[in-house]
């Protein structure tokens, strides 16, 4: 393979972002142009240690019976990586071989078009693997042609975790639900959920729909689901989240660990101008404030496009415990970015906003100068 060929162009916070204008970000500056962030090439060959002494931590999802692991592979990746097929075969195998059996795979969604490569990818392992799919009619199918598809690419007779992106009960997919539930039955499906952009999406839902697992944003500064709203919203008898989702015995899926798609590289970049020593590692700090945090996900997927991002994020949960100078860097990150957050969100986006908290597990913690 040409080298040209190996080279990508980042444009969602991967390795080798830097920020040129973030240091003009003083006091009354509140925010940093795109013409600010600076973008690099990155090879999808690794340039950091393989992750060691340490072993993948595993939890069943809510009362499901699934055992997954902690850190889970997500699949949504940038269009212009799909080519790379081989390389793409290496990462997930050996993520694999790390402890990672959580998949959750994107299709049509996003047009990223990952059923089929990771059904190739997954076979040899198929069946030691928990698959975690996003379910809706494409290209003209029913909704049970879309199934029958689905099993038949990743060559099952069932998948583990099947989520409905309806929350609505006024739209169209609701109708779905009971489908879900019959395929439940039946054994093709083992646990049935879905994703929330907004809390009160589920107000709706947990007293009719017997939901298995939820798959929510969770992050240092969308913080949301543990904190409450922000003060002007505040209700005084919030119930956390995760609280009552544990309470009826449903999964606690999160993603978004690095604050979402159209954040991690301005994030990156503004992370990369605070720590001018290069003595911490972002995405590193970022997981284990997920893992360590009171919210205890059963599962965290993060989409990784190369070996490094899986080298370093593996490292996280082989090594969680988290520094005194990782939590005092996330404050400052969590101060800075709160400024800037809502200029790079598209309005597809913007719910994300709902989820960043005035309030922090980090307040008390003592920023270094």
């Amino acid at each position: 393979m040409k080298r040209r060929d190996f080279m990508i162009k980042s444009s969602a916070g991967a390795v080798g972002i830097g920020l040129t204008g973030c240091s003009a970000l003083k006091p009354g500056k509140k925010t940093i142009s795109k013409s600010d962030i600076r973008y690099s090439d990155f090879s999808l060959k690794a340039t950091v240690p393989k992750p060691s002494g340490g072993t993948m931590p595993y939890a069943e999802l809510g009362t499901t019976g699934i055992k997954v692991s902690k850190f889970g592979f997500g699949s949504h990746i940038r269009r212009d990586i799909i080519k790379f097929f081989k390389e793409r075969q290496q990462i997930i195998r050996e993520a694999n071989d790390f402890g990672v059996t959580l998949f959750d795979v994107y299709d049509k969604e996003h047009e990223v078009y990952q059923y089929e490569p990771m059904g190739k990818h997954l076979a040899p392992i198929i069946n030691d693997v928990v698959i975690s799919i996003a379910m809706l009619p494409y290209d003209g199918r029913t909704f049970e042609q879309e199934f029958e598809r689905d099993l038949r690419l990743f060559g099952r007779d069932y998948i583990d975790m099947v989520r409905l992106h309806t929350r609505n009960p006024k739209s169209e997919g609701w109708r779905y639900w009971e489908t879900l539930f019959k395929w439940k039955e039946q054994g093709k499906i083992r646990a049935v959920g879905v994703p929330i952009h907004y809390m009160r999406d589920l107000d709706s839902m947990l007293d009719d729909i017997p939901l298995d697992f939820v798959l929510f944003p969770y992050n240092y500064y969308h913080n949301t689901c543990w904190h409450g709203y922000p003060a002007a919203g505040l209700n005084p008898d919030f119930e956390p989240l995760p609280e009552k989702l544990r309470k009826r015995g449903i999964g606690i899926m999160t993603m978004k660990a690095f604050a979402g798609d159209p954040l991690q590289a301005p994030f990156k970049s503004i992370a990369d101008n605070l720590n001018k020593n290069k003595d911490l590692n972002y995405n590193q700090a970022a997981l284990r404030y997920v893992i360590n945090s009171p919210v205890n996900p059963d599962t965290t997927v993060v989409g990784m496009y190369n070996l490094d991002h899986l080298y370093l994020n593996t490292e996280a949960y082989f090594k969680p415990q988290m520094s005194d100078e990782e939590r005092a860097f996330l404050k400052k990150m969590r101060s800075t970015v709160k400024l800037v957050a809502r200029d790079y969100l598209p309005r597809h986006y913007a719910f994300l906003e709902d989820w960043a908290s005035d309030k922090s597990d980090l307040e008390g913690v003592r920023e270094e100068t």
